[in-house]
């Protein structure tokens, strides 16, 4: 049964929500007790709960763990088909990760980096709040940012507690975005919160199913605080019942191969990244690299102040430690709490350093972050807003990219573009006749890799989500996309150039439509690494071309457009690597026939002339400018 586009009110969906759904499931692994009402799972064989640990072979260690990675996958299947908001099945902005009873991470899905660190805080949260009090059939709820650690407040977590018996085996863990969780604006992220209250709601970890059960008080709370009660509870909805899924999948796995085997195995592979990872460290050598700094263009409330993120390495044997430094908090929500940033900084140096291995805790291990003292940018005090965290991660991003690049040169890619951000519109669905709220992810252009160019149009390497198509947009809400296409000139020039960034225009179709932008890069582009030149910036407008033109700032909050209003936002293109005096000429003569590269550009800053009439190379006059510096 699912809930029906119109006509549907609170008590339908209260019925169909999670005890129903999760009967669709394979009843010999979760059945009604009849005298309680509750769900149960059946009893694993005592043989396999009461089994001696035995020493793992390697075929048993692959053929488990290789188990644990393809569930962990599966569930990012099982939401892609089951989830409600376009966020959620054209943007894929959720993660699903596996972790041992002890809080430790030992698998994760299609990976987004900035979920993986407040999964594993909120687990420790819920084993300390909960100790003693959790339960077979429980699934516990979080989204507060300071409580037990979050992103943002529209990130709504769902944890569920792995059980053999009566024996807790481990937890299943998912984080998934909601379009609309009440706040100050429509879509809930504010461009110019000034406290965390304005953010939306507030759940500290609470338990959404006792025993099978569903909170219905919680249900009702979460439902009566949100602009769009069916897709915010029917994403709800996917997330638990696709843990439960996942606690069946379990299930067979510790009945096939015994308790005791399934967590050696687990705790085997962690030890095995770690002791990997290492190796690979002890072979850079020792030394401080770095400072690297990089800014933000504002916080969306002070807009003549830019805020500045600082990283330096220092490699000793084995071991890795980011030092980190910022400006004093924000007003505005660009703060990034440590836990969030811990792991991306984390997923970065694995993606350098041990790109085959998988990700488990024991990558952790070797990697120390320090960071600077509380009421900070990346150490903010409560009740600071941090909406659009996203931000400063990719800043973060940026200057932890640079000091890898300086510490292994030749392997590490330039910084991306770091100006991906996100669109939200709401308003009143002249079709639908009820409240809809549009959430929409944009990304740039990545870094240029240490012997090739960026690729155009993707993502951050700590974001990981893709954008919405504009098929799925226009069939769902009321705008019209006028274009989508990559921007010219907008890659950081270099030996190898960065990606190029795109650009989106929004027709609005809505007699009225509330618009909030939060992204960054229009004062501060990606500055690239060795010898590249910056980026070109982003920008935004609004009604480009006519006389009703009005330039945007990068953080809009609570802009109320009308219909037939044209929004239009260019995103900057990746940073370079190199020199672009040493780029070939034949490759920029071939980005100018695509159209990524002017003439101008190719001359002023790769010192190459074309012929204008057949785009031929004059190689006496390339050679002669590049000699004297590209100076046109």
């Amino acid at each position: 049964m699912q809930i029906k586009e119109k006509g549907c009110n609170r008590s339908q969906m209260k019925e169909w929500i999670v005890p129903r759904a999760v009967k669709q499931y394979n009843p010999a692994t979760l059945e009604r007790d009849p005298s309680t009402g509750c769900f149960r799972r059946p009893q694993v064989s005592a043989a396999s709960t009461s089994q001696e640990k035995k020493e793992l072979n390697a075929i048993d260690l692959e053929v488990i763990y290789q188990s644990t990675l393809q569930i962990a996958r599966e569930l990012t299947l099982n939401m892609l088909r089951t989830g409600y908001s376009t966020i959620i099945k054209e943007s894929q902005d959720f993660t699903f990760a596996i972790f041992d009873a002890r809080g430790r991470m030992v698998a994760q899905g299609i990976p987004q980096p900035l979920h993986i660190g407040p999964l594993a805080a909120q687990i420790q949260e819920i084993r300390r709040v909960y100790r003693g009090k959790i339960e077979p059939g429980d699934a516990f709820i979080v989204n507060h940012p300071y409580r037990a650690c979050q992103n943002h407040a529209t990130d709504i977590t769902i944890i569920s507690p792995m059980f053999v018996g009566e024996r807790l085996t481990g937890f299943i863990g998912n984080i998934a975005h909601k379009p609309d969780l009440g706040g100050k604006v429509p879509g809930t992220n504010s461009g110019d919160a000034t406290d965390l209250f304005q953010e939306g709601l507030l759940i500290p970890p609470l338990k959404l199913l006792r025993r099978g059960e569903l909170n219905s008080d919680l249900y009702e709370m979460i439902c009566a605080n949100t602009r769009t009660p069916e897709v915010t509870w029917g994403d709800i909805n996917a997330q638990a019942n696709t843990n439960v899924y996942g606690l069946e999948r379990f299930t067979e796995l510790f009945g096939k191969y015994g308790v005791d085997k399934v967590l050696s195995c687990w705790e085997r592979w962690m030890e095995i990244c770690e002791t990997e990872l290492r190796k690979e460290i002890a072979k850079v050598p020792a030394g401080l690299y770095g400072p690297e700094s990089d800014y933000l263009d504002d916080d969306g409330v002070d807009l003549d102040r830019p805020y500045r993120i600082t990283a330096s390495l220092e490699v000793k044997g084995d071991r890795l430690h980011f030092i980190l430094d910022s400006d004093p908090q924000a007003r505005g929500p660009i703060n990034l709490r440590p836990c969030v940033s811990r792991n991306f900084i984390e997923c970065c140096v694995k993606m350098v350093f041990a790109p085959q291995l998988p990700v488990n805790d024991g990558l952790s291990r070797p990697v120390r972050i320090s960071y600077p003292p509380e009421g900070s940018l990346l150490n903010p005090r409560y009740p600071a807003p941090v909406n659009m965290y996203v931000r400063p991660s990719q800043i973060t991003t940026s200057v932890i990219v640079r000091v890898l690049a300086h510490a292994l040169p030749g392997r590490v890619p330039a910084p991306g573009s770091a100006a991906g951000g996100s669109l939200s519109t709401a308003g009143y669905h002249p079709r639908w006749g009820r409240w809809y709220s549009q959430y929409e992810i944009f990304s740039g252009g990545s870094g240029a890799r240490p012997h090739g160019d960026g690729v155009s149009a993707m993502d951050e390497l700590v974001v990981n989500v893709m954008n919405t198509p504009v098929e799925a947009v226009e069939s769902e809400f009321p705008v019209r996309v006028e274009s989508y296409e990559l921007v010219p000139d907008s890659a950081g020039p270099g030996t190898f150039r960065g990606g190029l960034g795109t650009r989106r225009q929004w027709r609005i179709l809505a007699e009225e439509s509330v618009i909030n932008l939060r992204t960054d890069r229009f004062k501060f582009s990606s500055p690239g690494v060795f010898g590249a030149k910056p980026a070109r910036p982003s920008q935004a407008c609004l009604n480009p071309g006519t006389p009703q033109e009005r330039p945007l700032t990068s953080k809009v909050a609570n802009l109320r457009l009308k219909k037939g209003d044209l929004l239009s936002w260019e995103l900057a293109g990746g940073g370079g690597w190199g020199d672009p005096l040493q780029r070939d000429p034949e490759r920029v003569r071939q980005d100018v026939l695509c159209g990524y590269v002017s003439l101008e550009v190719a001359r002023t800053d790769y010192g190459v002339v074309l012929n204008p009439e057949d785009l031929s190379i004059d190689r006496e006059a390339t050679a002669r400018l590049r000699a004297e510096g590209a100076r046109s």
